[in-house]
């Protein structure tokens, strides 16, 4: 019995112990809870009054000094995450006087003791504002992370300075951005395309010495989203020279972007290459140029033997000319057995409801 009366006490011990923790537990979860909703509440009372505060001064060009001085400097978070989506929309004079919260004021200072901390995450903090608004006043300190070790310290500093427009800043961008086996050329694309297409001319200056090729790849790409035409005939030879497959598709996509007839030579070239995603770029930038003579030739490619081609091609047959178009039709509805014509009434199906 005494064993029983032992045995039993434990067990209800353990109950206890269980039952106290799932109780501090809600008791935990309730309080987070809580905080969370306070928090909540907080930033939706700052926000409310954020914007009374940010509409009054744009509306009546208010001091900035003045706005700023409203809000403690404990709120600053707050203030910058909210002036953030200002600023990546508005534009002209809004966009000025934007600005001027940031670098004619208190968070200048806020910001600039962010990149002289220690810490990577404040370092990064403060390089994305003063990007933002680009404040070029911090542009030296900012280079000189450029060669740090941490990648995310250096995409900070990169897009910093493409947004200041920092065109001196262009090639160690470039050149550090090789450090990183985990930046991708999209990622190092939009970089670049936060610099005012004015930077074309460096970038182009750039192309006959660049020795790598995923760099050169990079350049023409970000060359076709300026639609940058002078590089033109720097691109050209590169395209011959065929180096690389990347770099023949971008320079195939500059070219079509930029509508360059005296490409069409080159792009009949590639309208036969083996490859085919090389064939089917081609076909869009004949198209794109209006290069009237290699008609016939995307025609035939119809009848390749890679699916994506054949589809690029008819597709271009629809847009070509009216000629194009009805030998489509005919292929589309006097063979209705064949591949083809079975890709060639899906294009026009296609195409009839876009039109509708």
């Amino acid at each position: 019995m005494l064993e029983f009366l032992n045995n039993a006490g434990h067990v209800l011990t353990v109950v206890l112990i269980l039952l106290a923790s799932i109780y501090l537990l809600i008791l935990f979860i309730l309080i987070i809870r809580i905080l969370e909703q306070l928090r909540e509440k907080k930033q939706r009372n700052f926000v409310k009054r954020w914007e009374e505060k940010i509409f009054e001064y744009l509306a009546n060009n208010g001091n900035p000094t003045a706005i700023i001085n409203l809000f403690p400097k404990s709120n600053y978070k707050y203030l910058l995450q909210n002036l953030r989506g200002y600023l990546q929309t508005l534009k002209g004079n809004d966009w000025i006087n934007l600005s001027k919260l940031i670098n004619e004021t208190k968070l200048y200072d806020y910001l600039l003791s962010q990149l002289c901390s220690k810490s990577e995450k404040k370092f990064i903090f403060g390089a994305y504002y003063l990007g933002l608004a680009k404040s070029t006043k911090a542009k030296f300190i900012i280079r000189k992370k450029l060669k740090h070790e941490n990648e995310m310290v250096f995409l900070s500093c990169a897009l910093s300075l493409a947004r200041m427009n920092e065109f001196d800043s262009l090639d160690d961008i470039l050149n550090e951005s090789v450090r990183f086996n985990n930046i991708s050329r999209d990622t190092l694309l939009s970089v670049l395309s936060e610099y005012d297409k004015s930077v074309s001319e460096n970038l182009s200056m750039r192309i006959d010495v660049e020795k790598s090729l995923w760099l050169k790849s990079i350049i023409i790409s970000a060359l076709r989203h300026f639609k940058y035409a002078p590089a033109a005939t720097l691109i050209l030879p590169i395209l011959v020279k065929e180096e690389s497959i990347d770099l023949v598709i971008e320079s195939i996509k500059y070219f079509g972007e930029i509508e360059y007839l005296d490409a069409s030579t080159a792009v009949r070239f590639f309208l036969i290459h083996s490859r085919p995603e090389i064939k089917a770029e081609a076909i869009r930038t004949a198209v794109k140029i209006g290069a009237a003579g290699l008609e016939n030739r995307i025609w035939s490619l119809i009848y390749d033997t890679d699916r994506n081609v054949k589809e690029t091609a008819a597709e271009a047959m629809y847009g070509f000319s009216d000629n194009s178009k009805d030998k489509l039709n005919q292929l589309a509805y006097s063979m209705p057995n064949t591949i083809e014509s079975s890709v060639a009434r899906m294009i026009i199906s296609e195409k009839t409801i876009h039109l509708n």
